[in-house]
């Protein structure tokens, strides 16, 4: 397990562009192995969650439904943080170091405690656009939402130029509180960014790039 540590620190603290993406896919690959389980386990209930608010008719009346995006927000919080609890106190056991198997639990049941945890903030949204005040307050998020894969990219360019070796090479150097810092920068900059991007144009790059692959036809960028 050390050894693994030490070998993505030297990949990203020393390493070139090349050698922290080979780091990467190789890591990519062998996380491949758990792909089939973690979507039985928990990406297709939250697709059937997913499904079920839509089909039933809940998301599209939304409103009406605030009691019940409560009950979500409450439990999936409150179960989520338990697990998140739970399994830092697992891992971060010094038996856990030793022993592999509850290194694992400790893992998995912050893994978990993720996912919970995602569906009680997903429940705390919907409660808080079903306030008016708080739906107009929320909105100034629409146009990163319309941008979301070219956010969630840009996410990454920004990231490793500032983490990794290869450019700024603070991977390792910036504690936690700083890097909560770094997050509201870089949110405050997609806001701006987004905003700006589709008061001019219909589509985020990305977004537009994809939509010209799918109905492999250029899109009208412009407005």
């Amino acid at each position: 397990m050390q050894q693994e540590i030490d070998k993505e620190i030297t990949a990203f603290t020393e390493g070139t562009y090349w050698q922290a993406t080979e780091f990467r896919l190789n890591f990519a690959l062998f996380m491949l192995m758990f792909t089939l389980p973690f979507a039985f386990s928990m990406l297709l209930p939250i697709f059937i969650l997913g499904y079920w608010l839509v089909s039933s008719g809940i998301m599209k009346n939304y409103q009406q439904h605030g009691a019940s995006f409560k009950i979500m927000a409450y439990v999936g919080v409150g179960l989520g943080a338990v697990l998140e609890t739970a399994g830092l106190l697992v891992v971060q056991h010094p038996v856990a170091k030793q022993v592999i198997l509850l290194l694992g639990v400790g893992e998995s049941l912050f893994f978990i405690g993720q996912f919970v945890m995602a569906v009680g903030y997903f429940g705390l949204i919907m409660c808080l656009l079903t306030d008016e005040k708080w739906h107009k307050r929320l909105s100034v998020f629409t146009p990163m939402g319309r941008m979301a894969l070219t956010n969630y990219i840009m996410h990454s360019v920004i990231l490793t130029t500032i983490f990794y070796s290869y450019a700024g090479g603070y991977f390792g150097e910036i504690s936690r509180a700083p890097q909560m810092l770094i997050v509201l920068a870089i949110v405050v900059f997609q806001l701006l960014f987004s905003r700006w991007w589709l008061n001019n144009y219909a589509f985020g790059p990305l977004e537009w790039l994809w939509r010209s692959l799918s109905y492999k036809k250029l899109q009208t960028m412009r407005i």
